[in-house]
């Protein structure tokens, strides 16, 4: 279900626990988001148990991390990773021009939760509702669905799961009622999924 709680997002009741999925938008190296609504991100959060994507979390003090980065060894420097990098980089930045775009620019100007929900609107109409959204990239990668996938997961996927795993285990440890989940937009749906139908966490 929505939810506005302290922001826009979705909630899942699971074992006694409400997991409230926030999907925001965050910095790339083409757009920078203001201190501004950094700033009052945090003092939205700061009386609630949070997890959140790697980085997001230093926005937000006393939040967990979902240290993705280190789990999947993101930060491991390798001739091909820095050739991904710079590929999409240059594609994005001199052909694509994603950083030029009418939401690009909305996101540039992000300051209070009303213009988030003005982005997130536009965002979330290009998406594919879960399962499908994932099953579509899963066909595309390894072959096969969520349900029974025919290789590796893609990297994406992998995501998703590890931060559902982590999110309900957090919770668990730590004997949380609730836990505000904050994530990029593309998250939230899947995210959501994954903790109704309880796969895989």
């Amino acid at each position: 279900m929505n939810e506005c709680y302290p922001i826009v997002g979705k909630r899942v009741n699971l074992n006694g626990i409400s997991f409230f999925i926030h999907g925001i938008v965050h910095e790339n190296p083409l757009i920078s988001i203001s201190n501004e609504f950094k700033k009052d991100l945090a003092k939205k959060f700061e009386d609630y148990p949070t997890i959140c994507e790697d980085g997001i979390t230093s926005w937000i003090p006393g939040a967990k991390s979902f240290n993705e980065t280190n789990h999947f060894r993101l930060n491991k420097s390798t001739p091909l990773n820095y050739f991904i990098f710079f590929r999409g980089y240059f594609y994005n930045r001199f052909i694509a021009k994603t950083h030029n775009t009418p939401l690009a620019k909305k996101v540039r100007a992000l300051r209070k939760n009303k213009d988030l929900e003005i982005i997130r609107k536009e965002l979330f109409a290009s998406y594919y509702s879960e399962p499908q959204g994932m099953n579509l990239l899963i066909e595309k990668t390894c072959g096969g669905t969520l349900k029974n996938p025919k290789g590796e997961f893609p990297l994406r996927i992998k995501r998703y799961l590890y931060e559902a795993k982590e999110a309900v285990d957090y919770a668990k440890k730590n004997n949380l009622k609730e836990l505000h989940i904050i994530v990029g937009c593309a998250h939230e749906l899947p995210l959501e999924y994954l903790l109704n139908t309880k796969r895989n966490i």
